[in-house]
Formats: structure tokens, sequence, C-alpha cells
């Protein structure tokens, strides 16, 4: 919907800053543009129409097969997962089927069915020229271009439709595309199990050699350290290494030991008893030797408190008493009967045999805390084989699991539905082209209509001023039919163009309450749209009512007014730039109470000499001397001079050419002045013509490279000493 932009003024919107547009949506100015390109908006619906027919009934007609595919991601689960892996639930996953499409749709899919049906060689397909692979090309891109698939919502279901312009070739093409999907799905996983078993191969060779270099470094180093072990077993896929041959032997030992004591315990516990129990035969013999012994104990003891254990004398006592305890044992043994001997040589024996076995333990230990600093490096080196021997088991299996499930013909794309021959065509449908032709007609003339009205957006009558501009239009002024100069035709008394500014004249004296202003601006937007014919008419008019009329030509770049008279002399620029009085440069014409004002000598610095006190002053002076000061300013176009005319200007009168200003344009122009401080009384519409002018305008406003006598190439000039013949 287009943007209506509202300037200044308008009653709908107080608020609206002075000059500002205020844009609005409204629905009745669609309408309107609907309306006025009504034309265009037919014009596309019919051409399209015309098309949708012409097409439906010329195309040549389109059959269409469709087979129905059921994809199963887990249907090769089974042959893949690895032992104890649990069923894994099936989910439907959008990226799984949108890659099925895709495939379904590739080129190499579209080629292989191109091959299977030999389309190459069919002339009614992709006709006779070039080569056979040319050909096949060809009939690979009609393939896949033929190619539609709908993966069905909720389902893993793939509904494949394949279009020809032969039912039953659909029908083999449909069919064929699904064996081929199918075909190659499985190439696809036997091509990729095969790559999955040339890379554990790879991996079992190269694991192997590992191995077999890491049990051999076991073996040696057992052998070069003499680390004999018993046989082991396999335990989790780990070796169980026996231990070595030094711990048996300490284990033996130990528990020999433990026997020996046992059996000297018993042995010294069963001599002790005979002993104590039996009373030696010549226990007369011994009592003597026994009272001895104490009495020399006694003496030791006593002189223990005198004497230290070194002094001769207690040498002496010492020596007695050992050599009577071992008379005293001498004098028992020989009391001692056969069974007290007997038991005495048994216990001996025992404790002969502990002690042999207890330094044979001891042996043992240290040799078998030899073998365990020697066993460290034996174990890192076991560790090494067992990691070497887990990985070759383990890839050894998968290679199993890999050569089965790539032997085995599996895969999980299934055909649910084969191909039908179609029995009518499915394209082109007369009524669906229609209804889209017209749905698409209607937006592309909408399209171009509003297309039309902005770039031909312009103001052609009366009410698109009061519409677009939001101001009053003061006067309309037609275009000569006979093809006559408009400031000539505005002498004419009889004229269309006279009547009209006589309108626009009553019209601007009844547009406020003080009536005629006294200092009248006249501009517009672009050049050659009627400004200085306006601004001529109305002074010219004004004069004719008897009011003395000054008309001042303030256009110091290109310049529009000439007389006979004076055509060299000073004019407005030489004023602004200087302190003379205005009735020095003041011009008769030849309508009498009508005055000018020419440019003169043009300047350097048009806008310098426009921005200068002067011109306030000097258009005070006009007013003072003459009923009515009309200038005619340049357009506004991208230039400072008419906003600083229309500031110093009691009122304003914008011009606007009909079906040739754009309304972007004029609402830009209108609101340049009112920032300046213009006051706008309204609008003159020009040209208005009952046959349509050209389009467009143009930004081009040069300087004048001629003087005020209007030598060279310039734009036209209104000479105003011939111009009263004309009235």
């Amino acid at each position: 919907m287009p943007i209506i932009s509202r300037p200044t003024g308008d009653p709908q919107h107080p608020n609206a800053v002075k000059g500002e547009s205020v844009p609005t949506l409204e629905l009745r100015e669609v309408l309107r543009i609907v309306g006025e390109r009504y034309r265009i908006i037919l014009a596309v619906v019919a051409f399209a129409l015309v098309l949708a027919t012409a097409y439906s009934l010329l195309a040549k007609p389109q059959y269409r097969s469709t087979v129905l595919l059921q994809y199963d991601p887990t249907a090769t689960d089974s042959l893949e997962q690895t032992r104890g892996a649990g069923m894994r639930p099936m989910v439907a996953n959008q990226e799984m089927m949108a890659t099925q499409v895709g495939l379904v749709k590739s080129e190499a899919l579209a080629r292989r069915v191109a091959e299977n049906l030999n389309l190459a060689n069919n002339p009614d397909y992709v006709g006779q020229k070039g080569s056979r692979e040319e050909r096949l090309v060809r009939a690979a891109t009609r393939v896949q271009g033929a190619i539609a698939v709908e993966p069905l919502k909720n389902a893993l279901l793939l509904r494949v439709s394949v279009s020809a312009p032969d039912p039953q070739l659909a029908a083999k093409m449909a069919s064929s595309l699904a064996q081929a999907f199918i075909a190659t799905s499985l190439e696809r996983r036997y091509n990729s199990t095969g790559y999955a078993r040339k890379f554990l191969a790879d991996q079992l060779g190269r694991t192997k050699i590992a191995l077999e270099e890491s049990e051999r470094a076991v073996n040696e180093y057992a052998i070069r350290t003499n680390l004999f072990r018993t046989p082991g077993q396999m335990v989790d896929g780990k070796s169980s290494e026996g231990v070595t041959i030094s711990v048996t032997d300490l284990a033996a030992m130990e528990e020999a030991l433990n026997q020996a004591r046992i059996k000297r315990i018993a042995a010294e516990n069963a001599w002790r008893a005979g002993a104590s129990d039996r009373v030696p035969d010549n226990i007369g013999a011994i009592a003597p030797l026994i009272q001895q012994r104490s009495q020399l104990q006694a003496q030791y003891e006593l002189n223990a408190r005198t004497y230290k254990a070194d002094y001769p004398a207690m040498q002496e006592l010492a020596a007695q008493i050992t050599r009577l305890n071992q008379a005293i044992a001498s004098e028992k043994g020989a009391g001692l009967s056969d069974q007290s001997r007997q038991l005495l040589a048994a216990y001996k024996a025992a404790l002969q045999t502990e002690m042999d076995l207890a330094s044979r333990v001891a042996n043992a230990k240290s040799s078998v805390q030899d073998e365990r600093v020697r066993s460290i490096q034996y174990n890192i080196l076991q560790r090494e084989a067992d990691t070497s021997r887990a990985q070759y088991d383990a890839l050894l299996q998968r290679f199993k699991d890999v050569t089965v499930s790539g032997s085995i013909g599996q895969s999980n794309i299934a055909l649910v539905d084969d191909a039908k021959v179609a029995r009518a065509p499915y394209s082109p449908n007369l009524i669906v082209n229609l209804a889209l032709a017209l749905v698409a007609g209607g937006v592309l003339g909408l399209g171009a209509a509003f297309a039309a009205h902005v770039m031909f957006d312009t103001i052609s009558q009366p009410a698109d001023t009061r519409a677009k501009l939001g101001l009053k239009v003061l006067g309309v002024v037609p275009m000569e039919a006979d093809g006559a100069l408009p400031w000539q035709a505005v002498g004419d008394r009889k004229s269309s163009i006279a009547e009209a500014y006589y309108s626009a004249l009553t019209a601007i004296k009844f547009s406020r309450a003080e009536g005629m202003p006294h200092s009248l601006f006249v501009t517009s937007s672009n050049a050659g749209e009627g400004k200085s014919t306006t601004a001529y008419g109305i002074a010219l008019l004004s004069a004719r009512l008897g009011k003395r009329v000054l008309l001042i030509d303030a256009d110091l770049r290109r310049p529009t007014f000439i007389t006979d008279k004076q055509r060299s002399a000073p004019g407005l620029a030489h004023l602004l730039a200087s302190d003379d009085t205005l009735a020095g440069c003041v011009v008769a014409t030849a309508q009498e109470g009508l005055s000018l004002l020419p440019v003169g000598a043009l300047g350097d610095a048009p806008a310098e000499l426009l921005s200068s006190v002067r011109l306030p002053t000097l258009i005070a002076e006009a007013v003072a001397a003459y009923d009515l000061v009309v200038l005619d300013g340049p357009p506004v176009l991208g230039l400072t001079d008419a906003p600083l005319l229309a500031s110093v200007a009691e009122s304003t009168v914008v011009v606007v050419e009909s079906r040739r200003t754009r309304t972007a344009v004029a609402t830009d122009m209108v609101r340049r002045v009112q920032e300046a401080g213009g006051h706008i009384l309204g609008v003159v519409l020009t040209k208005v013509a009952l046959t349509r002018s050209g389009y467009g305008y143009s930004y081009h406003y040069h300087y004048s490279e001629d003087s005020a006598a209007g030598v060279g190439q310039s734009k036209p000039r209104i000479d105003l000493g011939a111009a009263a013949s004309h009235g």
C-alpha cells in the first residue's frame, strides 16, 4: 500500500511541523490508483490468461508414475552392532530423510536410470543430435528434472514420482529409479565395508607383528634372567602367569620347616619328660659333687662383693664351678638308662633337621627377593604383550563382523508400492493454469499499476493539487492548441490563456482577507513550467486594470525579460551590489503602468547577492513606489535563490506544469519555500491539455553565459517592448 505524504497546512494533521510531510496509509488512495490504472491491471491479467491458455493447449501432455519406498535405518543393525549392545530405538530423523531425498534426486542416480533404460538411444526422449555421451548427459539431466520426492509426514516413507511424455515410459522410469536406488544403497554399503575390511586387515597385520615382538621380548627376558614360571591361564583377554620355581620351592621348604619344628618340639618334650621321671643309678656319687658346687657358688657370691670377676681368685672359683658342672653332667649321663639315651638322640636329630631347613628357607627367601626385582621389567613387558593381544583380538572380531555384514545383501531401502501406468496426463491442467494465471496476473497487474504510479506520479489535475500538496488551486492555464507562445497568448485578451490568468488574478485577490498582496513571488520546481509566463501574465493583467506594477526579473542566473530600451542598463544585480536608487534602473515597457526591473549585467555570485541585506530594503522601496511588485525568480531545484526571494516577498505563488511535475518534487518545493518563511497562496496549474503530454523532468539548470541582452543560446526571452502589440 503506498505511503501518502501530506504537507503542512493539512487540517487533518494540525501538529505537523511546517513543511514536514506526514506519511499516512489510506485505502481510498490505493483504490484511486487502482481506478486510474485499471487498464494496466486488466491488460496484465488478460495477457497472463492468454499465455496460460496457449500453454495448456500447446504443451505436450505429461504422465506421472509413482513408487512408494520405505527407509528403515535399523534394517542392518543386527549385522553391525557389537556383542552385548542392545537394540537402538527407532527415531524418525528429519536429517536422515532429507539425505535420502537428496540421494534420490542425485545426478548419478538419474544417469544410472538413463543407462538402464537406454534413453540415449530413444529419439523421442532426447532426439538424435550429438554423440551418445552427449545424448546420455541430456537424458540424465531430463530424468533428474522429472523426479519429484515427497517425504510422508510422521513416517519413514518416500513418495517418488517421475514424469514423462509417455505413460509406459514414466512407469518404467519410476520402477527403474526405485530399483537403482536400492542397488546403489547396497553398493554404497558394500563399498564402505570393503574399505573397512581393508583398513582392518592392515591394522590386524601391524598389531600381529607388534604382538609377536612383545611376546618374544617377554620370553627372551625370562630366559636371560632365569625367571621360570609355572604354566598360566587366560582371564578376560589377559594372561595369568604362574609363580616362579623359587616361589614354589620356598613354599615347599616352609611347609617342611613347619613339620620339622613340630617333630623337634615333640622329641624334646618326650626326652625331657623321660629325664625328669627317672633317678640316675649313681645318685650317691653325684650328691657330694652337688654339695661341693653349692659351697663354691656361695663363696663366689661372697667374694664378688669385694673383688671383680677378672680377679685371679675369682677366676679360679669360676673354673672350679665349671668343672663341677661338667662332672655332675657326666655322672648323670653315666647313670641314665638306654631308653633315655635313645630319647636324647631323637631330640638332637630333630633339632639338627630343623636347623638345616631354617637355613635353606632363608636362602630361598633371598632368592625370591632377587627374583621380585627382576620381575618388574618382566611384568612391564608382559603388560605390553597383553595390550597387543587385546587389540589384536578386538580387531579380529571386528573384521569378522564387517566381513559377514558385507557379504549379506541387506539394504535399508525397501520397495513398498511399485509404479503403475498412468491413465490420464497430470499436466497441463487448464483449470489450474487459468487459476494460477489469474492470481499471478492480478498480482503482477497491481505491481505494474503501482510501479506506473510511482514512476509517473505527477500532478495532472486540480484535485491532485489539493490532495497531494494540500494547497488550493488559484488557476488552471490551458495549453494553446495553435502552437502560439504562451507570453504572446497572454497579451491577447481573447485567448483562453489570458482568461485563465484573469481567473488566477481574481483568486489571488480573494485568497486572503487583506486582499491583493503588495509583493508577489512566482516560482516553480523546475525550469520550463510556465513560471515566467505566469509572472508576466499577473503583472500585465494587473497593469491593464489600472495598477502600477513593477515586474522584477529576479533570476540572476538565466534572466527572462528584455525591452527595446536600455538593454545594457544596470538592473537588479547592480542594485543589490550598490546603494543606487530603484528609479534609476527601472525600465518602462510597451504596456502602460507596467515597469520592468531587469537583471542587468550578470554577477558572479547570485546567492551572495540575494543573501545581502540590500534585498529586503530594495523590495520595500519597490512596494512603496508601486501598487504591486511581481518577482519572477528562478525555480527551486536544489538552489537557494528561490527560498531567499520567498522569504522577502509578502506572498508566493507556485507554478506546477500538468502531467510533468512529479508529486515528490512539488512536495519538496513547497516544503523548502515554507521552511524559508514564504507564505504560499496556492498553485497555478499550467499547460493543462486534453491530450496527454510527455512525462519526465530534468534537474539541469545552468548559469547563462550571455548578458542581459539575450545573446547566445539561452532560454526563451519575453520581449516586453513588443508585448503590447498583442493587447
